[in-house]
């Protein structure tokens, strides 16, 4: 079981750093490579840096409340899928059913024997990985792509895209907060040839700045990162983090 899991990232979100230590010392026993988070927004900003394959989540954080935590997760084009075990000190039946809901894999209460831990975060990788991503629907504040139907909405208006703007858009918001680069662009994009004169890809990018209702002055989604390329703002993300 231990060489199962050698090399699987877990983030472990929790503010008691005795309980921090217990857990990850555990986790280590057992093959696994844990990281910590303090309070939620040091979970959100971690995320946007890095993919893990599970989180340990104690719902009694100090500042982001583990609930909103586990709907923002669920939201996130990269981060969605990711296996999720929720820890608390509450036996409260009502708060284990809302974290459910929202999309927790599984609960557990403290205190617990170290091989329940593994045993049920062992099971609901094994659930994750047979299940795969959880949605072909992306979807970031008022903006939701359907990648399988090849539909973008902001709130209930249809988005009409060009075939090259669509696949434009989706590489962006599936590498959420990340810069990406013209060359990249076009590298991954096939049909689009890159001449530097033409700004091929900046007139996509115009285009699609102005069907979602960016302007020269407010950008909301799409950033230009000078003399680099573009970068889609990790919305989900960025707004809990920022408050």
């Amino acid at each position: 079981m231990k060489d199962e899991n050698i090399g699987k990232q877990v983030l472990v979100v929790e503010d008691d750093m005795i309980v921090f230590k217990i857990i990850s010392s555990v986790l280590n026993k057992y093959g696994f490579n844990a990281v910590s988070a303090s309070n939620g927004r040091e979970a959100l900003e971690y995320l946007k840096k890095s993919s893990v394959d599970a989180i340990i989540l104690d719902l009694n954080l100090p500042d982001i409340h583990g609930i909103e935590i586990l709907k923002i997760i669920r939201n996130h084009p990269v981060h969605n899928s990711v296996a999720i075990l929720v820890v608390t000190s509450s036996n409260d039946k009502m708060e284990e059913i809302l974290s459910l809901e929202v999309g927790a894999d599984d609960y557990i209460v403290k205190p617990f024997h170290h091989r329940e831990l593994i045993a049920r975060l062992n099971a609901i990788l094994r659930r994750t990985k047979t299940l795969g991503n959880r949605s072909n629907i992306i979807i970031f504040d008022d903006i939701k792509i359907n990648i399988e139907k090849r539909l973008v909405k902001k709130g209930d208006k249809l988005i009409k895209l060009s075939f090259k703007e669509f696949e434009i858009l989706l590489l962006l918001t599936s590498n959420p907060g990340k810069v990406i680069s013209r060359e990249a662009m076009l590298n991954k994009i096939g049909g689009l040839r890159y001449v530097p004169d033409t700004r091929t890809i900046d007139m996509h990018i115009s285009a699609i700045r102005k069907k979602l209702g960016d302007t020269e002055r407010i950008k909301k989604y799409i950033d230009t990162i000078t003399g680099v390329g573009y970068r889609f703002r990790d919305i989900c993300i960025d707004n809990k983090v920022a408050t």
